[in-house]
Protein backbone atom coordinates (compact mmCIF):
# COMPACT_ATOMS: atom_id res chain seq x y z
CA UNK A 1 0.00 0.00 0.00
CA UNK A 2 1.26 3.59 -0.77
CA UNK A 3 0.81 7.11 1.39
CA UNK A 4 0.23 10.01 -0.86
CA UNK A 5 2.84 12.99 -0.74
CA UNK A 6 1.75 16.35 -2.47
CA UNK A 7 4.64 15.04 -4.37
CA UNK A 8 2.61 11.82 -5.00
CA UNK A 9 2.09 8.52 -3.99
CA UNK A 10 5.00 7.08 -1.71
CA UNK A 11 5.29 2.85 -1.06
CA UNK A 12 4.72 2.49 2.73
CA UNK A 13 7.68 0.79 3.12
CA UNK A 14 9.88 4.43 2.13
CA UNK A 15 8.06 6.36 4.81
CA UNK A 16 10.40 5.54 7.81
CA UNK A 17 9.53 7.85 11.30
CA UNK A 18 7.14 9.90 10.75
CA UNK A 19 5.71 12.92 12.54
CA UNK A 20 1.92 12.38 11.98
CA UNK A 21 0.86 16.29 12.93
CA UNK A 22 2.78 19.13 11.95
CA UNK A 23 2.71 22.76 10.78
CA UNK A 24 5.27 23.92 8.01
CA UNK A 25 3.06 27.01 7.12
CA UNK A 26 -0.14 28.98 8.74
CA UNK A 27 -1.95 31.59 8.01
CA UNK A 28 -5.16 31.20 10.62
CA UNK A 29 -7.87 33.20 9.98
CA UNK A 30 -8.11 36.56 12.10
CA UNK A 31 -10.46 34.95 14.87
CA UNK A 32 -7.66 32.94 15.78
CA UNK A 33 -4.33 34.98 15.08
CA UNK A 34 -5.67 38.62 16.32
CA UNK A 35 -5.48 36.92 19.59
CA UNK A 36 -2.08 34.91 19.14
CA UNK A 37 0.03 35.95 16.12
CA UNK A 38 2.56 32.97 16.98
CA UNK A 39 0.31 30.95 15.53
CA UNK A 40 1.27 32.82 11.82
CA UNK A 41 4.07 30.70 10.30
CA UNK A 42 4.41 32.57 6.75
CA UNK A 43 8.08 31.93 5.56
CA UNK A 44 8.61 29.00 3.05
CA UNK A 45 12.69 29.51 3.75
CA UNK A 46 12.09 29.13 7.32
CA UNK A 47 9.75 26.04 7.00
CA UNK A 48 12.11 24.22 4.69
CA UNK A 49 15.18 25.08 7.42
CA UNK A 50 13.24 23.74 9.72
CA UNK A 51 12.31 20.50 7.56
CA UNK A 52 15.85 20.16 6.59
CA UNK A 53 16.90 19.66 10.56
CA UNK A 54 14.21 16.73 10.64
CA UNK A 55 15.74 15.14 8.19
CA UNK A 56 18.94 15.24 9.64
CA UNK A 57 17.76 14.10 12.90
CA UNK A 58 16.75 10.83 10.72
CA UNK A 59 13.08 12.16 9.78
CA UNK A 60 11.21 10.76 6.69
CA UNK A 61 7.48 11.48 6.83
CA UNK A 62 5.57 14.83 7.78
CA UNK A 63 2.04 15.43 7.84
CA UNK A 64 1.25 18.75 7.28
CA UNK A 65 -2.14 19.12 9.50
CA UNK A 66 -3.06 22.74 8.14
CA UNK A 67 -6.92 22.28 6.33
CA UNK A 68 -9.06 24.90 4.13
CA UNK A 69 -9.47 26.80 6.95
CA UNK A 70 -6.79 26.85 8.79
CA UNK A 71 -4.56 29.48 6.06
CA UNK A 72 -3.29 26.01 4.09
CA UNK A 73 -0.71 27.58 1.86
CA UNK A 74 -0.51 25.32 -1.29
CA UNK A 75 2.13 26.36 -2.93
CA UNK A 76 4.23 26.79 -0.35
CA UNK A 77 3.94 23.56 0.53
CA UNK A 78 4.85 22.42 -2.86
CA UNK A 79 8.00 24.85 -2.69
CA UNK A 80 9.45 22.88 0.40
CA UNK A 81 8.13 19.54 -0.15
CA UNK A 82 10.48 20.11 -3.86
CA UNK A 83 13.28 21.70 -1.62
CA UNK A 84 13.69 19.35 1.04
CA UNK A 85 12.63 15.76 -1.18
CA UNK A 86 14.07 13.26 1.38
CA UNK A 87 11.07 14.15 3.59
CA UNK A 88 7.90 13.26 1.83
CA UNK A 89 5.35 15.91 3.18
CA UNK A 90 1.38 15.02 3.32
CA UNK A 91 -0.86 17.88 3.31
CA UNK A 92 -4.68 17.66 4.21
CA UNK A 93 -8.05 18.67 3.00
CA UNK A 94 -11.08 19.42 5.18
CA UNK A 95 -11.68 22.13 8.01
CA UNK A 96 -10.86 23.16 11.15
CA UNK A 97 -13.28 24.17 14.13
CA UNK A 98 -17.08 26.43 12.88
CA UNK A 99 -15.47 29.32 13.99
CA UNK A 100 -12.72 29.64 11.55
CA UNK A 101 -15.31 28.14 8.75
CA UNK A 102 -16.11 31.30 5.92
CA UNK A 103 -20.23 31.51 5.16
CA UNK A 104 -19.26 30.00 1.74
CA UNK A 105 -18.30 27.29 3.79
CA UNK A 106 -20.34 26.50 6.90
CA UNK A 107 -23.85 27.14 4.49
CA UNK A 108 -22.96 24.21 2.49
CA UNK A 109 -23.92 20.54 3.00
CA UNK A 110 -22.85 17.53 3.98
CA UNK A 111 -22.35 15.97 0.80
CA UNK A 112 -21.13 19.38 -1.24
CA UNK A 113 -18.44 19.09 1.75
CA UNK A 114 -17.56 15.71 1.39
CA UNK A 115 -16.87 16.46 -2.74
CA UNK A 116 -14.51 19.19 -2.10
CA UNK A 117 -12.41 16.78 0.11
CA UNK A 118 -12.73 13.98 -2.41
CA UNK A 119 -12.04 16.18 -5.08
CA UNK A 120 -8.72 17.59 -3.31
CA UNK A 121 -7.43 14.08 -2.79
CA UNK A 122 -8.65 12.89 -6.31
CA UNK A 123 -7.71 15.45 -8.39
CA UNK A 124 -6.04 18.25 -6.54
CA UNK A 125 -5.91 20.85 -4.15
CA UNK A 126 -6.80 24.50 -5.19
CA UNK A 127 -6.80 23.76 -8.79
CA UNK A 128 -3.50 22.57 -8.58
CA UNK A 129 -2.39 18.44 -9.71
CA UNK A 130 -0.82 18.22 -6.59
CA UNK A 131 -3.23 15.69 -4.29
CA UNK A 132 -4.02 16.19 -0.26
CA UNK A 133 -2.95 13.08 1.47
CA UNK A 134 -5.09 13.47 4.66
CA UNK A 135 -8.97 14.79 5.71
CA UNK A 136 -8.11 17.09 8.63
CA UNK A 137 -11.43 18.27 10.75
CA UNK A 138 -12.00 19.54 14.35
CA UNK A 139 -14.33 19.76 16.93
CA UNK A 140 -14.71 22.66 19.80
CA UNK A 141 -13.74 22.26 23.76
CA UNK A 142 -16.16 19.43 25.82
CA UNK A 143 -18.42 20.38 22.34
CA UNK A 144 -19.10 19.69 18.96
CA UNK A 145 -21.25 22.61 17.05
CA UNK A 146 -23.40 21.72 14.16
CA UNK A 147 -21.38 22.53 11.54
CA UNK A 148 -18.34 20.40 13.18
CA UNK A 149 -20.46 17.71 12.90
CA UNK A 150 -21.28 17.84 9.38
CA UNK A 151 -17.59 18.12 8.62
CA UNK A 152 -17.15 15.07 10.47
CA UNK A 153 -20.08 13.31 8.95
CA UNK A 154 -18.35 15.08 5.45
CA UNK A 155 -14.97 13.57 6.41
CA UNK A 156 -16.40 9.97 6.53
CA UNK A 157 -18.33 10.51 3.35
CA UNK A 158 -14.95 11.25 1.60
CA UNK A 159 -12.79 8.88 3.49
CA UNK A 160 -15.36 6.25 2.52
CA UNK A 161 -15.07 7.53 -1.09
CA UNK A 162 -11.19 7.84 -1.22
CA UNK A 163 -9.67 5.78 1.40
CA UNK A 164 -8.09 8.30 2.88
CA UNK A 165 -7.08 8.54 6.26
CA UNK A 166 -8.98 11.35 8.67
CA UNK A 167 -7.47 13.37 11.51
CA UNK A 168 -9.89 14.80 13.99
CA UNK A 169 -8.48 18.22 16.51
CA UNK A 170 -9.67 17.57 19.77
CA UNK A 171 -9.77 20.58 21.81
CA UNK A 172 -7.80 19.60 25.09
CA UNK A 173 -8.21 16.05 24.61
CA UNK A 174 -11.92 15.73 24.92
CA UNK A 175 -15.20 14.76 22.85
CA UNK A 176 -12.76 11.64 21.76
CA UNK A 177 -15.92 9.03 22.09
CA UNK A 178 -18.40 11.16 20.94
CA UNK A 179 -16.11 11.95 17.48
CA UNK A 180 -15.42 7.78 17.38
CA UNK A 181 -19.43 7.24 17.51
CA UNK A 182 -20.57 9.92 14.89
CA UNK A 183 -17.50 8.25 12.57
CA UNK A 184 -18.72 5.07 13.14
CA UNK A 185 -22.14 5.33 12.80
CA UNK A 186 -20.99 6.90 9.36
CA UNK A 187 -19.43 3.83 8.77
CA UNK A 188 -15.80 4.94 8.87
CA UNK A 189 -12.90 2.39 8.86
CA UNK A 190 -11.96 3.66 13.11
CA UNK A 191 -8.69 2.30 11.86
CA UNK A 192 -8.44 5.16 9.63
CA UNK A 193 -9.04 7.62 12.28
CA UNK A 194 -6.51 9.11 14.29
CA UNK A 195 -7.76 11.48 17.53
CA UNK A 196 -5.33 14.53 18.05
CA UNK A 197 -3.92 16.04 20.78
CA UNK A 198 -5.62 13.66 23.44
CA UNK A 199 -2.23 13.85 25.48
CA UNK A 200 -3.56 17.14 26.45
CA UNK A 201 -5.99 15.28 28.60
CA UNK A 202 -3.94 12.46 30.49
CA UNK A 203 -7.06 10.71 31.62
CA UNK A 204 -5.96 7.05 31.62
CA UNK A 205 -9.74 5.53 31.51
CA UNK A 206 -11.04 8.22 28.95
CA UNK A 207 -7.96 6.92 26.68
CA UNK A 208 -8.44 3.05 27.49
CA UNK A 209 -12.68 3.99 26.36
CA UNK A 210 -11.53 5.70 23.50
CA UNK A 211 -9.27 3.36 22.15
CA UNK A 212 -11.33 0.16 22.82
CA UNK A 213 -13.93 2.30 20.38
CA UNK A 214 -11.44 1.17 17.51
CA UNK A 215 -9.75 4.77 16.55
CA UNK A 216 -6.24 5.65 16.70
CA UNK A 217 -4.49 8.71 19.14
CA UNK A 218 -1.69 10.63 18.77
CA UNK A 219 0.38 11.73 22.04
CA UNK A 220 1.15 15.06 19.97
CA UNK A 221 2.42 17.84 22.21
CA UNK A 222 5.86 16.52 23.43
CA UNK A 223 7.97 20.04 23.85
CA UNK A 224 5.37 21.53 26.15
CA UNK A 225 7.08 22.01 29.00
CA UNK A 226 5.62 25.31 29.85
CA UNK A 227 2.10 24.00 29.70
CA UNK A 228 3.42 22.32 32.93
CA UNK A 229 3.35 18.70 31.93
CA UNK A 230 6.68 17.16 31.99
CA UNK A 231 7.91 14.61 29.26
CA UNK A 232 8.23 12.57 32.25
CA UNK A 233 4.88 12.68 32.49
CA UNK A 234 3.15 11.65 28.99
CA UNK A 235 6.02 9.21 28.44
CA UNK A 236 4.42 6.83 31.72
CA UNK A 237 1.38 7.50 30.24
CA UNK A 238 2.64 5.80 27.00
CA UNK A 239 4.00 3.28 28.95
CA UNK A 240 0.37 2.51 30.69
CA UNK A 241 -1.26 2.35 27.47
CA UNK A 242 1.19 0.21 26.00
CA UNK A 243 1.16 -2.54 28.96
CA UNK A 244 -3.09 -2.35 28.81
CA UNK A 245 -2.07 -3.66 24.87
CA UNK A 246 -3.05 -0.68 22.72
CA UNK A 247 0.65 -0.35 21.15
CA UNK A 248 -1.03 -0.87 17.73
CA UNK A 249 -3.04 2.30 18.28
CA UNK A 250 -0.55 4.86 19.05
CA UNK A 251 0.89 7.54 17.49
CA UNK A 252 3.46 10.55 18.72
CA UNK A 253 4.04 13.46 17.22
CA UNK A 254 4.76 17.37 18.36
CA UNK A 255 2.14 19.61 16.40
CA UNK A 256 5.00 22.23 16.01
CA UNK A 257 2.21 24.85 15.33
CA UNK A 258 3.89 28.76 16.35
CA UNK A 259 6.80 30.03 15.38
CA UNK A 260 8.38 30.23 18.36
CA UNK A 261 8.48 26.30 18.20
CA UNK A 262 10.93 26.73 15.47
CA UNK A 263 14.44 26.78 15.83
CA UNK A 264 14.20 28.52 12.11
CA UNK A 265 12.30 31.40 13.76
CA UNK A 266 14.83 31.68 17.23
CA UNK A 267 12.85 29.39 18.94
CA UNK A 268 12.76 25.81 19.77
CA UNK A 269 12.46 22.43 20.44
CA UNK A 270 11.84 22.71 16.50
CA UNK A 271 10.86 19.51 14.45
CA UNK A 272 14.58 17.46 15.19
CA UNK A 273 12.62 17.02 18.70
CA UNK A 274 11.30 13.97 18.57
CA UNK A 275 14.05 11.63 17.24
CA UNK A 276 17.22 13.41 18.78
CA UNK A 277 16.25 13.78 21.67
CA UNK A 278 12.99 11.87 22.14
CA UNK A 279 13.69 8.79 21.27
CA UNK A 280 17.81 8.21 22.54
CA UNK A 281 15.90 8.98 25.91
CA UNK A 282 13.43 5.98 25.35
CA UNK A 283 15.98 3.63 24.68
CA UNK A 284 18.01 5.05 27.64
CA UNK A 285 14.81 3.96 29.63
CA UNK A 286 14.45 0.57 28.17
CA UNK A 287 11.99 1.24 25.35
CA UNK A 288 12.34 -1.80 22.48
CA UNK A 289 13.84 -1.00 19.20
CA UNK A 290 10.10 -3.00 18.45
CA UNK A 291 8.10 -0.52 20.63
CA UNK A 292 9.60 2.07 19.06
CA UNK A 293 9.41 1.29 15.69
CA UNK A 294 5.58 0.61 16.05
CA UNK A 295 4.52 4.58 17.26
CA UNK A 296 6.74 5.89 15.15
CA UNK A 297 7.17 4.23 11.87
CA UNK A 298 4.76 0.86 11.56
CA UNK A 299 1.70 2.49 13.00
CA UNK A 300 1.77 5.73 10.57
CA UNK A 301 2.12 3.44 7.70
CA UNK A 302 -0.36 1.68 8.36
CA UNK A 303 -2.68 4.56 9.27
CA UNK A 304 -1.32 6.56 6.50
CA UNK A 305 -1.52 4.24 2.84
CA UNK A 306 -4.48 4.18 1.32
CA UNK A 307 -3.32 3.53 -1.82
CA UNK A 308 -3.03 0.58 -3.50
Amino acid sequence: MKALSILGPVDGNELGFTLVHEHLLANPPEVLSSKDPDLVMPSVEKAISELKLFAAAGGKTLVEGSPISYGRDVQGLIKIAESVPQVHVIASTGFYTAQTLEDTFSRKSVDELAEIMIREILEGMNGTKYRAGVIKVAVSYFNIHPVEEKCLKAAARAHKETGAPIQVHTTYGTMGLEVASILKREGADLGKVLLLHMDENLDLWLMEKVLRSGVNISFDKFGRVRYRIPEEKRIKYLEKLIEKGFENQIMVSTDMGRRSYFKSYGGGPGLEYLPKIIIPRLKEMGWSDEIIDKLFIENPKRYLAFLP
